[in-house]
C-alpha cells in the first residue's frame, strides 16, 4: 500500500507542478498584452506630445517673426529626420539669404556621418 500510495502522491505533486506551469504562462501572456497595451499607449501619448510641442513651436515662431520683423528678418525652424534634431535658421527677408542657422550645416553632416557610423558598429539587429 506505500507504493500505491507513493505513487498517488508523486502524481498529484506532478499535476500540481503542471497547473502551476500552465498558470505562469497564463499570467505570463496577460503580462505581454498588458506591456504591449502600455507601450501603444506611449506611442500614442508621444505623438500626441510631439503634436503639442510643435504647435507651440510654430506659435513662437509666429511671434519670434513679429518681433524680428522691423529688422527684416525671419526664423525657420525645420526638423531633420535622420538626426531627429530641430534647426533653427535666421533669414533675412529682403533677399532671403541665411544670415546664421543652428545647427551650423557643417555639424549636421558631421552627426548624419556618425550616425551611420554607429548604426554599422552596433546594429540593433545584433
Amino acid at each position: 500500500m506505500d507504493v500505491f500510495s507513493n505513487i498517488k502522491n508523486v502524481t498529484q505533486k506532478a499535476q500540481n507542478l503542471d497547473n502551476i506551469t500552465t498558470q505562469n504562462s497564463t499570467k505570463h501572456a496577460q503580462i505581454e498584452k498588458v506591456n504591449k497595451l502600455s507601450s501603444e499607449q506611449q506611442n500614442i501619448l508621444d505623438k500626441q506630445d510631439t503634436e503639442k510641442l510643435k504647435k507651440e513651436l510654430q506659435k513662437l515662431t509666429e511671434e519670434l517673426n513679429k518681433a524680428l520683423n522691423p529688422l527684416n528678418t525671419t526664423l525657420k525652424f525645420q526638423f531633420n529626420d535622420k538626426i531627429e534634431e530641430l534647426m533653427v535658421k535666421v533669414v533675412d527677408t529682403k533677399d532671403n539669404r541665411v544670415i546664421r542657422e543652428y545647427p551650423p550645416k557643417e555639424a549636421l553632416e558631421l552627426m548624419e556621418k556618425m550616425r551611420e557610423i554607429v548604426g554599422l558598429l552596433f546594429d540593433k539587429k545584433g
